[in-house]
């Protein structure tokens, strides 16, 4: 049989449960707010550091450095390709105002490894045709959304297609093919430092742009990508 006084009880522990709830939310949110923006702009720097040899164009120093993360295997990364690219391409990049630097993101297993492998290998032994690479493997992409993701198109196979539309030496395509074919080689080390980068800086998803370490919220808007860069031009000038 339950207790009576208990029951008459229960209406003020659960008032003091909720209350407790609330003061912690708020606390948890101004902790937040309130997190040392010297170690917040350190974490920029050091993302500007640790991409370094990655591959990039564009400026050679690198005061102004954009950073995507991406997966040749993600229809939103081709999207990103095809219709911002070209336009920071020809504003920002082409005209020396900022580096760009790609970092591979490995969501996608296998065949996401697989395409990284083979483009770090190319800007490892050719890195004057990566980009070029890049390019092809993300125009190689299935015309349906979402047969980018659910079929198995990034093979050995369509790689090799692909770098044979580079102008490599055929010494060039053998030391490329047999470098990202090693599973444990040095290019599949350097394929997992660059997932490995993104858990770091905790990438929430791909794409993903930072520029000077700072995340871009919305990859799909040339203008606001457009405003931030400006912004961030303007503030080196002054």
């Amino acid at each position: 049989m339950e207790d009576w006084n208990m029951k008459s009880k229960w209406p003020l522990i659960l008032t003091i449960i909720v209350v407790l709830a609330i003061v912690i939310a708020i606390i948890i949110r101004m902790s937040t707010h309130n997190s040392d923006p010297n170690a917040a702009r350190q974490n920029e720097k050091e993302m500007v550091t640790d991409t370094q040899s990655k591959p990039h164009q564009g400026a050679k120093e690198n005061k102004i450095v954009i950073v995507e993360y991406g997966d040749f295997k993600c229809p939103y990364c081709g999207a990103f390709e095809r219709n911002i690219k070209p336009q920071l391409q020809k504003e920002f990049i082409d005209t020396q105002k900022v580096q760009f630097r790609y970092v591979n993101v490995l969501i996608h297993g296998e065949e996401s490894e697989l395409s990284a492998k083979a483009a770090l290998a190319v800007n490892q032994i050719a890195p004057n045709q990566y980009w070029a690479f890049h390019k092809l493997l993300y125009q190689g992409q299935p015309s349906n959304k979402d047969d980018v993701t659910t079929k198995h198109w990034l093979t050995d196979n369509f790689i090799q297609q692909q770098l044979k539309k580079l102008d490599l030496s055929p010494k060039q395509l053998e030391k490329i093919t047999s470098a990202y074919r090693d599973k444990n080689g040095e290019i599949a080390k350097k394929a997992r430092n660059d997932n490995n980068l993104a858990k770091k800086y905790k990438v929430p998803q791909v794409p993903s742009l930072y520029i000077n370490g700072e995340p871009i919220e919305d990859t799909t808007d040339f203008d606001t990508i457009k405003s931030k860069i400006d912004q961030v031009i303007k503030d080196q000038k002054s």
